[in-house]
């Protein structure tokens, strides 16, 4: 109980002080789709209902799961991760053992940001990974200031959508879960994101027309990818959105 009043006292604290502000430049609205940890579902169904729409997403790799299976899930393998480089979708960075950074200590979370670009660099040669997304949402101020001097961006779970400035230490991102948002929901968030010219960035895990809590359906991604280019949003990987917004 004290770690968990401890964890979100540092979420909040972290999400607080705008490390690393930016005024957003964009002049069309953006979306963006990305996986987390990622189970292979997300690397060939998921990747399949973006490529459909001619659409790319972000994919964020922990060594942890390679080739695993965990909870009744089978993780991505060599060739799946070699398939979405192939494809242009973007790798990005999720911790080597899929830790708690703000549980880390200073080392331990440069050791985990090393370690995991070491084994990617071993298995797939120079893999670059410009963004880096918060295992569990789990974040500190001393761990957001530490990882932002890393990647270009990292990835919260804090919710809302990044429009005017935006913290590329935090940058905020919705749930895309079965059960958690339907439809609708995804529809005012879409509208919200057209009326501020802003960046939706929505995350899920597996995709699976029975997902697990912290997946979605390929029907409900279709429906999210079809909802934001009908509404003129690009839709972009977060790499690339960040592209749109600084200049």
């Amino acid at each position: 109980m004290l770690q968990r009043i401890k964890d979100k006292i540092g979420r909040s604290n972290a999400a607080l002080v705008k490390t690393r502000s930016i005024r957003m430049r964009n002049t069309r609205p953006i979306v963006s789709f990305s996986f987390d940890d990622f189970p292979k579902s997300a690397a060939i169904t998921g990747r399949d209902v973006l490529e459909a729409r001619g659409a790319l997403g972000t994919f964020y790799l922990a060594r942890h799961f390679a080739g695993q299976h965990f909870d009744q899930i089978e993780y991505y393998d060599k060739g799946d991760v070699e398939a979405l480089i192939a494809r242009g979708h973007e790798l990005g960075c999720h911790t080597a053992s899929h830790c708690k950074v703000s549980r880390e200590a200073g080392s331990s979370v440069e050791r985990e940001v090393r370690d995991n670009k070491a084994y990617f660099e071993e298995q797939f040669g120079d893999v670059r990974f410009s963004t880096f997304a918060y295992p569990f949402g789990e974040m500190s101020l001393s761990s957001k200031l530490r990882l932002q001097r890393h990647f270009a961006a990292c990835r919260s779970t804090l919710p809302g959508i990044n429009y005017g400035t935006a913290d590329l230490g935090a940058l905020r991102a919705h749930r895309l879960y079965f059960g958690q948002i339907d439809s609708k929901g995804v529809e005012r968030l879409i509208a919200a994101t057209v009326k501020h010219c802003g960046w939706l960035i929505l995350y899920s895990h597996d995709v699976s027309d029975t997902p697990s809590p912290y997946g979605c359906t390929p029907d409900q991604l279709a429906n999210a990818v079809d909802q934001a280019q009908v509404a003129g949003c690009d839709v972009l990987t977060v790499k690339n959105a960040l592209g749109a917004i600084a200049f």
